[in-house]
Parts: C-alpha cells; sequence; structure tokens
C-alpha cells in the first residue's frame, strides 16, 4: 500500500511542534491494512523528515 498521503497528513501535524503522538499516527493509519512493513516504512519516512514520533 502507498503510506504517502498518511506521511504527508503527519507532517502537516507535526509542522507546529516537530513531532506527532502514537495516537495521530493510528488515527492515520487503517488498522485492517496495517502490517508491521507498513508501519516501518511511516516512521522511516518521517524520520527522514526529522519528525519525531512522541508518546503523548
Amino acid at each position: 500500500m502507498d503510506w504517502s498521503e498518511v506521511v504527508r497528513k503527519a507532517v502537516i501535524l507535526a509542522e507546529k511542534t516537530g513531532y506527532v503522538t502514537f495516537d495521530q499516527l493510528n488515527e492515520l493509519m487503517p488498522s485492517t491494512e496495517t502490517e508491521p512493513e507498513d508501519i516501518e516504512a511511516v516512521l522511516t519516512a518521517l524520520s527522514d523528515q526529522d519528525i519525531w514520533i512522541a508518546e503523548e
């Protein structure tokens, strides 16, 4: 699956703070279609754009 739309939305969420939360990512990613490799791809793409993932 192409996760670029999830990454794009996460980047928008992170514009003010520099990070997104795990809860925000969970809302963006449909759990029925998500594989571990997909999660890793999204996290890598966010890391490449210097966006951190925060607990809260």
